[in-house]
């Protein structure tokens, strides 16, 4: 380029690719040099050139030998002509009618004296004209204007924006981004091989008879709680699996493997006794930080063989902001717990939210959720509307959004720690409204395709959506505010958005992204 500077030159393309040639499946231009005097392909061949019995011979600086029937001349020629007719489809033909088109042909390392009818002195840019100063120019300027003098009328000359049109289609300036779809799906992928990894505090399971699992959100707790069930069951023990959550223990009882494992709620634990007592050989309790308190733990001490000083058991458990959202949580009650020596593992590996959930879930709430290995997403987005009757129209855009995204409906869920009806999601515009689902026992986490799911934060615990539109967060005494906010954010596996009616009672860092 610098040897063009002040010419009328406006541009030079190496390595032009053509997808389209006029014979060929695709061709290539070494060189494509625009200017307001027209389009000019430069074929170029370096070292030694020669021809005989109509086959060109061309010897690079390595000796490298390659043999051709077809001159330069002519692979210039037909990648002018294919250049041509694929500029002429895009803009037009008479756009381009007066539009200089030509060839020529490069050898900085040879000289070409022959005569042929197959070519013009004024087609070649030998060393001859190389070695000289400003000899490129002259020789562009020269080529130019042989093919002007041409007949047919294609003596125009190109405006400056004309070429930057030509320019912008051979060679677009883009910056492509995935879709939240695309995303998506490429987090997925890592999560199934990410949640792996946390079997490898299984080991520990099966060299200790009591173990307290403690980590935070999204650190593969209730996964683990299922394969510690399905391999006591798988060796021949009564095993018994419950949590607080209705909706947790129908989507639990819904997984493979767990033939022989009695998945109950706590509200549904068998009391009576002594009917009850030691039924069971091991017992499994997820999201435990709920049924730490010595009603529970007496209720869970009746059906171990064994209770729960002697007896085989493993306790999952988040000791973050959400402990005693829902249930209640006792501390001389887990002081007891820790008296009976268990064995603890503390899960470190966020495998269920992207690094920018994991950061702004940390940011905002203080909470230890781990170290995120489940991939980058897109930024969480956090809309502040003083408007509170805005918030369903908001929240509909985020939908329209997801929507142009490629993000299947049933991917997204609604939460609030309000039922739908005093949510500012029952704001929705109606197309959104008419096609959100309540989830519940039946529908369990996700709703049908097509359909959004609406959730009560506290019902939703343990659970887990691709994408998470949260409200109504920014209400209520700063403790409760905090850990619905901190489970909230934390069900969301890739992309989450919340919007609140103010900054208040929530963190000015979470403000800051308005």
């Amino acid at each position: 380029m610098k040897l063009l500077d002040g010419t009328d030159w406006m541009f030079v393309l190496h390595s032009l690719n053509l997808s389209e040639h006029i014979w060929k499946r695709a061709g290539e231009i070494d060189f494509l040099v625009v200017g307001s005097r027209g389009v000019f392909v430069l074929e170029v061949k370096g070292g030694r050139v020669s021809c005989h019995g109509g086959v060109w011979t061309f010897q690079d600086r390595y000796g490298n030998i390659r043999r051709r029937r077809e001159s330069p001349f002519k692979q210039a020629a037909d990648a002018m002509f294919s250049l041509q007719q694929r500029l002429e489809e895009q803009f037009g033909r008479e756009a381009l009618r007066s539009v200089t088109f030509g060839y020529g042909v490069v050898l900085p390392d040879c000289e070409l004296t022959a005569a042929s009818v197959e070519w013009s002195e004024e087609m070649i840019i030998d060393r001859r004209q190389m070695d000289r100063p400003d000899g490129l120019r002259r020789s562009l300027g020269r080529l130019a204007s042989y093919w002007r003098s041409k007949p047919g009328g294609r003596n125009g000359r190109l405006t400056p924006s004309d070429a930057e049109r030509i320019l912008r289609m051979l060679r677009p300036d883009f910056d492509t981004v995935p879709t939240l779809g695309r995303v998506a799906a490429d987090v997925e992928a890592d999560l199934v091989a990410l949640t792996e990894n946390q079997y490898a505090a299984l080991d520990l399971y099966a060299r200790n008879p009591r173990i307290l699992f403690q980590g935070g959100a999204g650190t593969g707790k209730t996964m683990l709680g299922v394969e510690v069930s399905r391999r006591a069951a798988a060796a021949g023990s009564r095993v018994l699996f419950t949590c607080r959550s209705q909706i947790l223990a129908g989507f639990v009882r819904q997984q493979a493997g767990l033939r022989g494992v009695d998945v109950l709620a706590a509200a549904n634990l068998p009391t009576a006794q002594p009917l009850a007592e030691g039924r069971y050989d091991v017992v499994v309790v997820d999201e435990a930080q709920d049924m730490v308190n010595f009603t529970d733990l007496a209720t869970v001490d009746g059906l171990l063989r064994g209770g729960l000083t002697d007896g085989q058991w493993s306790m999952f458990l988040d000791s973050n902001n959400q402990r005693g959202l829902t249930g209640r949580y006792d501390g001389e009650a887990m002081a007891y717990l820790h008296s009976i020596r268990p064995a603890e593992i503390l899960l470190r590996d966020n495998c269920r939210n992207t690094r920018q959930i994991v950061t702004r879930t940390q940011e905002a709430t203080g909470a230890d959720t781990g170290v995120s290995s489940a991939g980058e997403g897109p930024d969480v987005t956090v809309t502040v509307e003083p408007d509170i009757r805005r918030h369903g129209v908001l929240a509909g855009a985020q939908l329209d959004l997801l929507e142009t995204q490629g993000v299947d409906a049933s991917d997204v869920v609604l939460l609030s720690p309000l039922p739908l009806s005093g949510s500012v999601f029952a704001q929705l515009p109606q197309h959104w409204l008419r096609r959100v689902d309540v989830l519940d026992l039946r529908s369990l986490r996700r709703p049908g395709r097509g359909r959004i799911g609406f959730a009560q934060i506290a019902d939703f615990k343990g659970l887990e959506s691709p994408f998470v539109l949260l409200g109504d967060v920014d209400g209520g005494t700063p403790n409760a505010e905090l850990g619905t906010l901190y489970v909230g954010m934390t069900r969301a596996r890739v992309g989450l958005w919340l919007v609140a009616a103010s900054p208040v009672g929530l963190p000015n860092r979470l403000e800051a992204s308005r």
